[in-house]
């Protein structure tokens, strides 16, 4: 645990807000009432609930540049920072198995990928990436991954055929062969932090690496740095909707167009997050999503691990037996506002319930740092 240090401010708001949606997509009252825009996309498509998890690997990417930038440029510091890179990684992954374990201690049919292990083996690539390839040439790694993902999944036949289905795709293959199907994901064929999927999701954290080199970039001004990152996001936008024709934007393969369309849609969304906060600096009360900011990964655990125990807690009514947080939604909401609303306020009070322990460890200047 470390003392809050003098950061970027719009940095912290930005990771916040995301982290504050995953705990609401990720915990509705009810998932059969929840409204469309808070769902994934089941194959093709992208829903703003599809952009949460980009906007993660976003906000980590440019931490990376933040913390780095002033160590690339001596090497014989570059093998501490990759022990660290990877002692994070494997600790990233540890602590999303121990989360699974919390609700099935079962060895046997522990779900390897995930979103915790995802994250942490795109936060080591990325740091790699950063102190061994220079910046010009990133866009050949990021150009190269990209275009040799589509080939595989969409040009080379599997069985003979070409069609890409949530039950037939070449990813899936892939990690039903390495990982067997007891360690993937249950409720679908394709899982959707697989592991021939983590490497297009370097590319989404490539496409943060870029936005950080942009605001460390001492030759621009504030006003330069910001328009730079809305026209490069705008770009990247237009260049997924386009790459959509060939390769459609999917999440569970987390496609090539899926990459620069979600990522230009995160650059634009900070940078009106930096325009607001450090340039216009608009006075608004930024920490309450700061306290999710400063200690994201600790508010993502709490999140997922706090369910259960509230699972513990149950009653039983004349429809049956419910429990945790669904006796909130079925009770009191439900009859009062529809099955919707009621999914989705409970989801708020569920995350103002993680946000007060956060709110403490931000009082008290505290950051768990992985």
């Amino acid at each position: 645990m470390n003392s809050v240090k003098e950061r970027l401010q719009s940095l912290d708001v930005f990771r916040g807000l995301t982290i504050a949606a995953m705990i609401i997509v990720n915990t509705p009252g009810d998932h059969d009432h929840a409204f469309a825009l808070l769902k994934h996309s089941e194959w093709n498509g992208c829903t703003p609930t599809d952009l949460v998890f980009p906007c993660f690997i976003f906000m980590m990417g440019i931490s990376i540049v933040f913390a780095l930038q002033s160590k690339k440029d001596y090497p014989e510091k570059h093998s501490d920072i990759i022990l660290k890179a990877l002692k994070r990684m494997v600790l990233l992954i540890l602590i999303g198995w121990g989360i699974q374990l919390v609700y099935n201690f079962s060895f046997s049919t522990l779900r390897f990928p995930g979103v915790l292990p995802r994250l942490g083996v795109v936060y080591f690539l990325s740091t790699v990436i950063y102190l061994y390839i220079p910046q010009k040439r990133w866009k050949y790694v990021f150009g190269g991954i990209l275009i040799g993902y589509y080939i595989v999944v969409c040009l080379i036949p599997l069985q003979g055929s070409y069609a890409v289905t949530p039950t037939h795709n070449i990813a899936a293959v892939i990690d039903r062969f390495f990982l067997s199907e007891k360690h993937l994901a249950k409720f679908a064929y394709t899982d959707p932090c697989g592991i021939v999927g983590t490497l297009p999701a370097v590319c989404s954290a490539m496409v943060s690496l870029y936005a950080g080199a942009i605001l460390k970039e001492l030759k621009l001004s504030a006003k330069n740095k910001f328009g730079s990152l809305a026209v490069m996001g705008c770009l990247f936008t237009i260049a997924g909707l386009l790459f959509s024709l060939l390769f459609p934007l999917n999440k569970p393969l987390w496609s090539s167009s899926y990459v620069l369309y979600a990522g230009g849609i995160c650059m634009v969304a900070f940078a009106l997050c930096y325009l607001l906060i450090d340039i216009k600096k608009i006075k608004m009360p930024y920490w309450i999503f700061t306290v999710f900011g400063i200690n994201a990964i600790a508010s993502y655990v709490l999140s997922e691990v706090l369910p259960e125990p509230f699972g513990l807690i149950h009653i039983t009514t004349a429809q049956g037996r419910i429990s945790g947080m669904h006796i909130i939604n079925d009770l009191v909401f439900k009859n009062i506002v529809g099955p919707q609303w009621a999914s989705f306020i409970t989801a708020i009070i569920f995350t103002l319930i993680v946000w007060l322990p956060m709110l403490i460890f931000y009082k008290k200047k505290i950051i768990v740092k992985i």
